[in-house]
């Protein structure tokens, strides 16, 4: 039930230091630590002796012992020491070793062959360390199937009643849905002009736009989604029929790496344009995202997935409206990228460079739709 063939996010970079650091990512478990040099690694997480986790071992240099009896295991995910009477080592005595890939303040994990472990199917996250922009990330533990969370990202008119007092607005519901395929990638874009701004931009208009919250604004939505479940939205708010640098947007990135099947590590970021060296502004996001996603998105997802009971949601004929599209084609898109990975079909990078996308938008708040 997961694509093997594709890149997760593990951690992120500040996460993983000296200390040995344990995931379960697609069922399965993986221990994370640095080498001397910085270098990041991951490999199985269990002896295969007695199945002690090593993460309750220590680094031994580059290496990592286990604790229970002793064997200390490379970044190979080879035994290379077996301290007992003639130090034999068996071929079997092995973990297995994870390509990883550590850019974008992410360490990167692929989940399946080494050999078909392709740096083009990473998708494009630059906009973490673009210049003029400032970045808080965080991550949340969810308690259900990681494409649930997917399309709660995908279908934005929830935030109308989800979302009251916090990203609500009716200039979202109504606005039409563009959605465009392309490899690997699907985009779910919202242009909402002359509106009324939801209660969190408003606060912006005020502090940072020298505007008031009642006046109308031009507001954009702009959701990228890859396989298996990273999603990139452009987001922001600009005076009518004025270009985005008249207004204040930021990027939002959410990195979905299921635990397993009713359990997801849920990572996050705003990337901003404004206030980029205010303590004020950063707590504001900090706190924005905190109660959105904790408070209001995590509690009904995780009631959707007690709900199913272990059933897909399929199997109870959910009923669609219009703006489930993007979901329904990012969930056909998974479906078909891990059959035809059982097939032994490899999947091919979509993602549109994001630079290349802010050029074509240079000048225009209304951000023109990617070709395919």
């Amino acid at each position: 039930m997961y694509l093997k063939n594709a890149w997760y996010v593990a951690a992120w970079s500040h996460e993983l230091g000296d200390e040995l650091i344990t995931r379960t990512i697609c069922d399965q478990p993986v221990l994370l630590y640095r080498k001397e040099n910085g270098e990041a690694v991951a490999i199985g997480n269990l002896c295969p002796h007695r199945f002690a986790p090593l993460h309750m071992g220590r680094k031994v240099g580059d290496n990592v012992q286990c604790m229970y009896h002793g064997m200390v295991f490379g970044e190979s995910g080879a035994c290379v020491l077996n301290p007992h009477r003639g130090g034999v080592i068996s071929p079997a005595m092995r973990v297995p070793a994870f390509p990883l890939i550590e850019r974008h303040g992410a360490i990167w994990l692929w989940t399946g062959e080494a050999d078909a472990a392709d740096e083009a199917l990473l998708p494009d996250y630059s906009c973490y360390s673009a210049p003029g922009f400032a970045v808080i990330r965080g991550v949340m533990d969810v308690a259900a199937n990681y494409e649930l969370i997917s399309d709660n990202l995908l279908d934005l008119t929830h935030a109308d009643f989800l979302h009251e007092g916090t990203l609500s607005s009716e200039a979202i519901t109504i606005s039409k849905l563009e959605t465009l395929e392309a490899g690997s990638t699907v985009w779910a874009n919202r242009w909402c002009p002359n509106g009324d701004a939801a209660p969190v931009w408003g606060q912006l208009m005020e502090s940072q736009l020298g505007m008031k919250a009642t006046d109308p604004v031009d507001h954009w939505l702009y959701m990228r989604w890859d396989a298996p479940g990273h999603l990139l939205l452009d987001v922001g708010i600009t005076p009518p029929s004025q270009p985005r640098d008249k207004g204040a947007w930021v990027f939002t990135g959410h990195h979905l790496t299921p635990v397993s099947q009713d359990r997801t590590l849920y990572y996050w970021t705003v990337v901003r344009n404004h206030g980029l060296d205010d303590p004020a502004v950063e707590a504001f996001w900090q706190g924005s995202i905190d109660y959105a996603f904790a408070v209001q998105d995590k509690p009904m997802i995780e009631a959707q997935q007690a709900a199913l009971a272990g059933r897909h949601i399929d199997e109870l004929r959910p009923v669609g409206i219009p703006a489930d599209v993007a979901g329904a084609k990012a969930r056909r898109m998974l479906a078909r990228l891990i059959a035809g990975e059982a097939r032994g079909e490899r999947a091919r990078p979509g993602s549109e460079k994001l630079d290349a996308l802010l050029a074509r938008q240079e000048g225009s708040a209304d951000p023109v739709l990617p070709v395919v």
